[in-house]
């Protein structure tokens, strides 16, 4: 019984069984444990409006797959983020169609999305539309076509209330909205440091395009 209460009294971080890692000080990237986190990071789209953003979280497993599907081919190859990168470079095949190189840019920049997002909550917003937007503009907006743009302009706007919000993060666990920012503050911190090392990683590679869907 003990058990089963504790399983039932977990906020949606608590649950959380694979989470990211701090980035190593070679700054390298472990490829399983970083999928196995970005893949952890999709139910949170359902907190958000899991009907609007539906598109979102398809993207993010399938970039995921392809990713996955890379490392499978030679795991002791790819075992780091920045090798699968690298040897696509070297294979001049970053461009091609289904590329990992491509799949880890937009899965990077989704997790943007969410870092923003977080940040904004924490920064003590109470209106959680504005920390959508502002994390869509930082992260997603300007790689986005005028169609894409569009259909998150609309699940910008279904996001719930702060306090809903808070309340499907916190679950059935008996604990106050600063255990729960407290708990969001320390993924965050991890999650937006892979965040920034892979944004320097694209940068310095010349890998990080402009090019809109």
């Amino acid at each position: 019984n003990g058990l089963v209460y504790e399983a039932t009294t977990m906020t949606f971080f608590s649950r959380i069984q694979h989470r990211f890692l701090p980035v190593p000080p070679d700054g390298t990237i472990d490829t399983v444990t970083f999928l196995e986190a970005a893949r952890t990071i999709v139910p949170f789209f359902d907190l958000l409006g899991p009907r609007v953003f539906a598109p979102v979280k398809s993207d993010i497993n399938g970039n995921i797959e392809k990713l996955q599907t890379k490392y499978r081919k030679d795991e002791s190859k790819y075992s780091t983020l920045q090798r699968i990168v690298e040897t696509e470079i070297a294979e001049g095949t970053t461009r091609a169609k289904n590329s990992a190189t491509d799949a880890l840019l937009w899965l990077k920049r989704a997790l943007e999305f969410v870092c923003v997002f977080l940040e904004k909550v924490l920064d003590g917003e109470q209106d959680l539309t504005k920390c959508a937007r502002a994390a869509y503009e930082a992260s997603l907006k300007r790689f986005h076509g005028w169609l894409t743009q569009g259909v998150f302009a609309v699940a910008v706007r279904a996001v719930p209330y702060r306090k809903d919000f808070i309340k499907a993060l916190r679950g059935d666990a008996c604990v106050g909205e600063d255990a729960i920012l407290s708990e969001m503050r320390e993924h965050v911190s991890t999650l937006s440091a892979n965040v920034n090392v892979l944004s320097k990683f694209y940068r310095d590679k010349n890998q990080d395009t402009d090019q809109t869907v």
